[in-house]
Parts: C-alpha cells; sequence; structure tokens
C-alpha cells in the first residue's frame, strides 16, 4: 500500500453496489478519508458511516464544500456525465470508474490544468494480471506478440450478460483495459463476434491486431455457475507467461517453466494509483490517454458487433 504525508480528502456521489465497495475500502485507509457521501434518491445507505463523514442531501453541498479534494462520481448512472461536467466546472476535481464514455472522453481533450479528472480502475486489483505486467515490464518475455484471455461468467446474478443495452460486461471491459497496460500498441484493428452463453445470454469475443504483427483474442461467456478465468496468455519475443509461470526457451531450444509466487489479491492498487494520479502530474497525463484508448476501443468493440466489420483504431 502506497501512503501519502497528506491525507485525500473524498466526497461520495451514490452508493450502489461499487460505491459501497469503493467506500468500504477507503475507509480502511489511513491516505484517503471519506468526508461526506450523498446517497441517490432511489439507494439505501446499507452500510454504517465511516467516522468523521458525513450524509448530505444532494451533489450541491458537495460541490461547495471546501473540506473535499476529489468527489467520487461511482457506477454508470444517466446523470454521471452532468455530475462530472457540473464539479469540473465548478473547479472541483472529481474521479470516476473506468471505462471512461465517450462524452466524458471529450471533457478531458476540452480540459484544463485546473481541476483533474482522474480514473479509478478495477482491473488492477487482479492478482494475475499483476504478475503478467510485472513480467512484461520487467523485459523477461521481450515483446509481446500474442495475447489471450477468456472468462466465464456467472449466470443468474442479474447483471450485464451482453451487449444487448450497448453496453459492454463489466468482466470484459476490465481485459480490455488490461491488454492496454500489458501493450504499447499505437494502431489498432478490432474485430468483436456473439458468442454461445446460457439461455437468452450471448458472449462476445474480441480479436485485435496491430500492423507490427501483435495478436490479442479476448472471450467473454456468460455460461458458468461459478466466475472462472483463465488469466492471461501471454507469448512475446524472449518468452511466454501463463497462470504464474514464465517460460524461458535454453540455447538448445528447449523450453523450460519457472513458477512464481502468487500474490494475494491487492484490492489496495486500485486507490495507490488513485493517489499518484492525485500527486504526478506525469502519471495523471499517463492514466488519461489510456482513459482515451479505452473509451475508443470499447465504442471499436460495440460498432464492430453491431455492423459486422472490422474496426480501425489510431493513436
Amino acid at each position: 500500500m502506497v501512503t501519502s504525508m497528506r491525507r485525500l480528502r473524498v466526497g461520495f456521489v451514490g452508493l450502489g453496489r461499487r460505491g459501497r465497495f469503493h467506500l468500504q475500502r477507503i475507509s480502511l485507509r489511513n491516505d484517503i478519508v471519506p468526508v461526506a457521501l450523498v446517497a441517490g434518491e432511489t439507494e439505501e445507505v446499507e452500510i454504517g458511516e465511516p467516522d468523521g463523514c458525513r450524509i448530505v442531501a444532494d451533489c450541491d453541498e458537495l460541490l461547495v464544500d471546501e473540506d473535499i479534494d476529489v468527489i467520487l462520481v461511482t457506477g454508470t448512472q444517466p446523470g454521471r456525465l452532468e455530475t462530472v461536467r457540473r464539479a469540473l466546472d465548478g473547479g472541483r476535481s472529481v474521479a470516476v470508474p473506468s471505462p471512461l464514455t465517450v462524452d466524458e472522453a471529450a471533457l478531458v481533450a476540452d480540459g484544463s490544468s485546473g481541476p483533474r479528472l482522474l480514473v479509478l480502475s478495477d482491473c488492477l486489483a487482479d492478482d494475475d494480471f499483476q504478475v503478467a505486467r510485472d513480467q512484461v515490464q520487467s523485459g523477461r518475455l521481450g515483446e509481446p506478440r500474442a495475447l489471450a484471455h477468456t472468462t466465464w461468467g456467472f449466470v443468474g446474478t442479474g447483471q450485464r450478460q451482453s451487449a444487448d443495452d450497448g453496453q459492454l460486461p463489466f468482466p470484459l471491459l476490465d481485459r480490455l483495459e488490461q491488454f492496454l497496460l500489458l501493450t504499447a500498441i499505437d494502431q489498432l484493428s478490432v474485430s468483436a463476434h456473439r458468442l454461445a452463453g446460457s439461455g437468452p445470454s450471448e458472449g462476445i469475443g474480441v480479436r485485435i491486431l496491430s500492423p507490427g504483427g501483435v495478436t490479442a483474442g479476448i472471450e467473454y461467456h456468460p455460461s458458468s455457475p461459478a466466475s472462472l478465468a483463465s488469466g492471461w496468455m501471454i507469448a512475446g519475443t524472449e518468452g511466454g507467461y501463463r497462470d504464474f509461470e514464465v517460460f524461458s526457451v535454453t540455447g538448445d531450444e528447449e523450453v523450460y517453466g519457472t513458477p512464481l509466487a502468487s500474490p494475494s489479491i491487492d484490492l489496495d492498487r486500485i486507490y495507490d494509483d488513485l493517489l499518484v494520479q492525485w500527486h504526478d502530474d506525469a502519471h495523471h497525463a499517463d492514466v488519461l490517454r489510456r482513459a482515451e484508448r479505452l473509451t475508443r476501443l470499447v465504442e471499436a468493440v460495440g460498432v464492430s458487433l453491431t455492423d459486422g466489420v472490422e474496426v480501425t483504431i489510431d493513436s
């Protein structure tokens, strides 16, 4: 866990499932403190208020509260964009869960050096991804050339299982963001197709290609009685990674595997990254560039699913 000398004071808008999760996790830290929260009109606060955190009537109270550094707008509710816009226009910094919508990404493009739009990436709290990314960044695999990941989503939760409502399932969104974190590709070609699911639910398969020859295959199947995932499989120019094991080739062209330590799931990485964005302008700029690319990637997947075409994304 990264800690800061000065505590970041956060106000919450919305206490749906994701909002309650973030409130609970942040309440356990000593470098980020929740100071106020707004529950939506149809939402109930099902957890006790953290010490020193108060419930306010509406967003207007948060926007004028000088004790708040960042307003965290959780969820994907229709009013999220308007809340974000009002906060930024009022000179207040805002954090939103990834991915940004197209309109939110436009706010980033029009932004100035004043209030900040921070991005909360849940995909960072993934033990397999953490290890895979460490191996890529170490150079042990060389340049990633082929990547693959499959998720079998839990059926019966009532959560998003397909893109019929115009939105992609959360697990697929996380994998797309992780792909961008594992690679450094300026131009992508994306094609997406439907996969068989359980009952009326359909899965989604995404194929990503780059002019340089990098390929990736990401699949989401809403057909499992329990959430399952293959983890990332990465073939690089110097080695490979799969399931907490790195593979190397000897001079005699023999392949051998070296098991890696399997870490515990570190949920604090989500909020560590938020703090770094707050304090480090260069990192914040990198996060916003990735967020804009993710927005375009998600949009391209949607277009490909609807029109049955391959979509190119430029840098």
